[in-house]
């Protein structure tokens, strides 16, 4: 009976340095979060049909913020007329009263796919033209499987012309040290350098 006193008593010391531990791991991992843009509902009239679902998320690599005003836009797929192709999530400054509507889908009660590509919108919620990046990230580039197991054949990533692009889904281009990889945070790996 003495040592099972014991052991409870050791057992009870031991809570409070566990808890702790639990509330800096915590801590840590709410710290990395990515300081995003002020988001506005996609209007029905932006969705348009397209021909199936895309595929899942790609993982990104994001580089260190570049500037204290910059705020991070995921990657998504956007529909090209017949496949799905990643565009690769950047750093912008947002334009002056704007917001960005995030991408979505939905499916029709029939079943019909339909789809709004993430853009962003002036006070009146009219679509405006993307602010330039400043930087991008780097996609993981493999093989996407649909439902079935199946490889899905997507399109190339479409990247800013003005810095360096993605070579057709065969990986990143060497010599980008500006987007090296960090440590993981959930479906991005984010560099704090």
């Amino acid at each position: 009976m003495a040592k099972t006193r014991t052991a409870t008593r050791t057992a009870a010391n031991a809570m409070p340095s566990i808890a702790a531990a639990a509330l800096v791991l915590l801590v840590f991992a709410c710290a990395g979060r990515l300081p995003r843009p002020v988001y506005v509902a996609q209007p029905t009239s932006a969705l348009a049909e397209v021909g199936y679902p895309p595929p899942p998320a790609r993982v990104e690599l994001v580089p260190k913020q570049p500037s204290s005003d910059a705020v991070w836009i995921d990657g998504e797929w956007q529909w090209q007329g017949r496949r799905w192709a990643w565009r690769i999530g950047r750093w912008v400054v947002p334009p002056e009263g704007a917001k960005f509507s995030p991408w979505m889908m939905v499916r029709g009660a029939d079943g019909v796919v339909f789809y709004a590509e993430g853009t962003w919108r002036d006070a009146s919620h009219h679509d405006i033209a993307e602010p330039a990046p400043l930087a991008t990230g780097r996609p993981t580039l493999s093989d996407v499987p649909d439902p079935e197991g199946e490889l899905e054949k997507t399109g190339n990533s479409i990247r800013p012309q003005d810095l360096k692009s993605v070579d057709g889904g065969e990986g990143p281009d060497a010599g980008s040290s500006a987007l090296d990889a960090g440590p993981v945070d959930a479906a991005y790996a984010y560099q704090d350098r």
